[in-house]
């Protein structure tokens, strides 16, 4: 029995836990935000309220953008089977980037007195942003966050969603959190006093070897949480990269193109012929929706280790003995991985997905797929030459000649910017512990293990990979199933016309060899 057996429960089954009571979220519109609350909508329907943060985006208004939210093909099946659910669903308007959220005096009240849950999942994901930029959306709104959840009347669990990736410095990843050099606390105070430049010239003794500011500021977001633990009931799930879904809300639901989702789209259409990875390292692959119920789920036992440990004070004060631990010291820290539980590597990635690649291609295909992984920086640079560099080439020096703006040249450039910023992930691994992601399955009763998923050994990397290749052709590529079928016929034209030239290359070759050699052997006579 896992020590999370043996804990005395408040709510032994997680709907229980979740009926009447009302959800808050941050993040709501992203890829992870919109499973989650499909979820909580589809699994526990008995919900209260999900309320959504969202900001005014350009023109479009809070309320419009959760409009668009729900419009997303994420909600098909609730559309479908109770569309009133979707009333459920409400906007709260505010910033994370602006004090206290920017939420009016009306909405916080009505989030005092409603919310019991909190999940926090917005984050700038982006390598490339500022320090200072990453620092305010990444660790100064999680404080914002915070502070709002200890104003909540009845506050049962915050979540707090983090990466698997912001302790690359370690060699074996515990479930707990990492202090850090600086406080958040200082180094909130640095971004607020410097300038960029100068915040900037202490990234190389910030952050160590990790590759970029988000995961810097996430480890720092990550001990911002835990200084709160005292007076927060508190869970961090750790997401590896988050692929496309493996049952819920349908089977390859995916939305964006981080990850192998953008590798699926550009190898299928025969853009990406090679790329830098090492093959034998893990893809550390998880499905959204496994992210997601790890989050309903870790919300559930986050409060009931909290419930547990005030009866265990109270006994504690009535029978006049001071118990152990009056207070919960260290969150509930989730590893939510694959790589040590159901492992894929790059290489299985890529000839798992080939067969799917040829047999549910997209209309537009540019050449037969066929990428190349090399971990070789030489070989790599040698056919980026030869399979993008030369035909970008001759095929917008075409199209310049025709009177065309060059087609090619912005692609790839697009391309290998995306892979070069994959190439930290794609020739290294790391080592995850997961007792508690695996303690926290083996809590579920076996009524939420069905509707819960979260056990990473029930992922078939084949049956995944041939739904995760549908799913980007029809959920991010927007193409009709019917026109598979013609685009099929398309790629056998390409792959024979491709091998027809591959045969008159050589050909051409080995008549020009044969003619030097002749010509060499007459002069010598």
């Amino acid at each position: 029995m896992s020590k999370l057996d043996s804990e005395p429960r408040a709510w032994n089954n997680v709907g229980d836990f979740y009926a009447g009571r009302s959800v808050f979220i941050t993040g709501a519109s992203g890829f992870l935000g919109k499973v989650l609350i499909e979820k909580l909508l589809h699994d526990c329907p008995k919900v209260k309220n999900i309320y959504a943060l969202l900001r005014t985006k350009g023109s479009v208004p809070a309320q419009a953008r959760l409009t668009q939210l729900l419009e997303s093909r994420a909600f098909d099946r609730i559309r479908r089977i109770q569309p009133s659910l979707f009333k459920k669903v409400k906007v709260i308007r505010g910033d994370t980037t602006f004090e206290a959220l920017g939420i009016s005096a009306s909405d916080l009240e009505i989030l005092k007195k409603d919310v019991s849950i909190v999940v926090h999942s917005a984050a700038t994901i982006r390598f490339d942003e500022p320090l200072k930029r990453a620092t305010r959306i990444n660790v100064t709104a999680t404080k914002r966050v915070l502070e709002l959840a200890l104003q909540l009347k009845d506050l049962k669990a915050f979540v707090h969603v983090s990466t698997a990736y912001c302790n690359q410095t370690k060699i074996n990843i515990k479930e707990s959190v990492y202090p850090e050099l600086l406080t958040p606390e200082k180094l909130m105070s640095l971004s607020d006093d410097l300038n960029d430049e100068m915040l900037e010239s202490l990234t190389p003794h910030l952050f160590g070897n990790r590759p970029s500011s988000y995961h810097y500021t996430k480890a720092m977001a990550e001990n911002l949480v835990k200084s709160y633990t005292d007076r927060v009931p508190v869970g961090i799930v750790r997401p590896s990269i988050i692929t496309a879904s493996l049952n819920d809300p349908m089977p390859g639901w995916i939305d964006n193109y981080n990850g192998p989702s953008g590798y699926l789209v550009v190898a299928g259409a025969g853009i990406l012929r090679a790329m830098l990875v090492d093959g034998e390292k893990i893809c550390d692959a998880i499905p959204v929706d496994i992210v997601a119920n790890t989050i309903i789920t870790t919300a559930w036992h986050v409060s009931n280790r909290h419930q547990a440990q005030k009866r265990r004070t109270e006994e504690g004060k009535s029978k006049e003995v001071t118990p152990s631990s009056s207070k919960v010291t260290e969150p509930f820290v989730v590893n939510c991985i694959s790589g040590q539980i159901n492992p894929i590597t790059w290489e299985e990635i890529r000839s798992l997905s080939h067969p799917w690649l040829v047999k549910y291609p997209p209309t537009q295909i540019f050449r037969y797929p066929g990428p190349y992984f090399v971990s070789n920086k030489t070989l790599h640079k040698l056919l980026v030459g030869l399979e993008h560099d030369l035909p970008t080439y001759v095929i917008d020096l075409l199209f310049k000649a025709l009177g065309h703006s060059p087609m090619l040249g912005p692609i790839y450039q697009k391309v290998h910017r995306t892979t070069m910023a994959l190439e930290y992930f794609t020739k290294n691994e790391w080592i995850y512990r997961t007792e508690n992601f695996q303690a926290l399955n083996n809590s579920l009763s076996s009524e939420d293990k069905r509707r819960f998923v979260i056990d990473v050994k029930k992922i078939d990397w084949r049956k995944y990979m041939e739904n995760y290749v549908l799913g980007v052709r029809h959920y991010l590529l927007n193409e009709d199933p019917n026109s598979i079928e013609a685009a099929k016929t398309k790629l056998d034209l390409l792959y024979y016309g491709t091998q027809a030239t591959k045969v008159s290359v050589a050909g051409i070759s080995a008549y020009v060899a044969y003619k030097i050699i002749s010509w060499r052997r007459n002069m010598r006579n």
